[in-house]
């Protein structure tokens, strides 16, 4: 299995048919009948779904967070590629990318635009839908560096799940379909189109919007009521407390670019960070271990900092 050089994704037309078919999907929930059952796996498989993107895909394979074993490691690499989000070596690479440029030219989804007006760098809103789903299917995104991820393309086993990942959401859907169509788990057999729709579709692009809402949502936004900057980043981002729960915790996302490698990224007791609390259980199971605590400078300098304005339109750009 290859484990350097460049590991080719599909094509842009391919992803964007996928991403077509999943919405269009989703309007069955006007048609096909719908039971409790398959309400509440539209809601379980939501939030787990998102546990393994933000705190497997982010917080594990992107910054190194926390450790665990290969085995489970494994578990999380599946967990990301069936959850639609494509493979997690691509996931990561593109993020520590993300890291690098943040909000500044070469950034894959910023929804900032920065140029020139009379000599003066500024930046602009107005990519949002760029920062949201449209980086997706531009073709410098498409492909995985895996020499950029050496840490991670060592493993054959991930380099294998992240060159597969479009099979893994296929057997997901299958077996949805099954346990749907022959078996009571969604209150009663016979409810294959049901659980298609309810219990794989819906929440799978549910949770794809609610990953990269925080690309376009909590990068840009005005400080106030619904966004706070705590700490002066060299970038746009912004804390979304009301982001926080249908995130599993990635919307206190000023915090963390403020210090990307803590495996919280709820920094203080009050902010609600669903991903930190399941990682907490976990390694009480010793299922994962080592989970990067914020160093106490950073609490200390996140009390200290009152609320920043935005500097947007002025000198203080990222560089």
């Amino acid at each position: 299995m290859q484990q350097t050089g460049i590991q080719r994704g599909e094509s842009h037309r391919v992803i964007a048919i996928r991403l077509l078919v999943s919405h269009v999907m989703c309007l069955g929930i006007f048609v096909v009948p719908v039971t409790a059952e398959l309400l509440w796996a539209a809601v379980i498989g939501y939030f787990v779904r998102m546990f393994f993107i933000e705190a497997g895909a982010h917080r594990y394979f992107a910054h190194r967070a926390f450790r665990t074993s290969r085995f489970f490691q494994a578990v999380l690499a599946l967990g990301v590629a069936a959850s639609g989000q494509r493979g997690p070596i691509w996931w990561a690479g593109h993020h520590r990318k993300h890291h690098r440029l943040s909000d500044r030219p070469g950034d894959p989804h910023s929804p900032m635009a920065i140029g020139i007006q009379g000599g003066t760098r500024v930046a602009t809103r107005g990519r949002f839908w760029h920062a949201h789903l449209g980086w997706l299917v531009q073709p410098e995104n498409l492909d995985t560096d895996l020499d950029a991820v050496k840490d991670l393309a060592r493993y054959p086993e991930l380099v294998f799940i992240n060159k597969t990942h479009m099979l893994w959401p296929i057997v997901l859907l299958v077996a949805t379909v099954l346990l749907g169509a022959y078996t009571p788990l969604f209150g009663r057999d016979g409810l294959g189109w049901s659980a298609a729709v309810w219990a794989f579709f819906v929440p799978t692009v549910l949770s794809l919007h609610g990953i990269f809402v925080v690309n376009s949502l909590t990068h840009g936004g005005r400080p106030g009521r619904w966004h706070r900057r705590r700490f002066l980043t060299n970038d746009y981002t912004t804390n979304a407390w009301w982001l926080a729960i249908p995130t599993m915790g990635a919307a206190w996302h000023n915090n963390h670019h403020r210090y990307m490698n803590a495996a919280r990224a709820g920094f203080y007791r009050w902010e609600l960070d669903p991903s930190y609390v399941i990682l907490r259980g976990l390694a009480a199971l010793r299922i994962v271990r080592d989970l990067h605590e914020v160093p106490s400078a950073v609490l200390e300098e996140g009390h200290t900092l009152e609320s920043q304005p935005m500097p947007l339109g002025e000198p203080e750009l990222p560089r």
